[in-house]
């Protein structure tokens, strides 16, 4: 069984990230940490990755009908909880998809 590929630099690259992030992201280790509590969360954060809703100018946020419908389709017990973790998520992200160069 092969190696897991980090392709954090591409997809940085891919969403229009700044040189010396993708530069870093290049160059860092690619592993890190996620508290247990946390992990569900990220999951679902990740199952999200293709339902941004998106304009010219960049990121708007998440569809939240694609998140209520991923919520009940994996059965989450505190649907409720899990979305506002879900938008703290959501703000960081935007913050740095919306990053303009300079």
């Amino acid at each position: 069984m092969g190696g897991v590929v980090d392709e954090s630099a591409s997809d940085l690259a891919a969403f229009g990230a700044p040189t010396e992030m993708i530069e870093a992201a290049s160059q860092e280790d690619s592993g890190f940490g996620v508290w247990q509590e946390n992990a569900a969360t990220l999951v679902m954060f990740l199952r999200l990755q293709t339902q941004w809703n998106v304009i010219a100018g960049g990121f708007l946020g998440l569809n939240y009908q694609s998140v209520e419908f991923l919520l009940k389709m994996h059965s989450v017990a505190d649907p409720v909880g899990m979305l506002e973790e879900l938008q703290a998520m959501e703000i960081a992200a935007l913050q740095v998809l919306n990053k303009r160069k300079e």
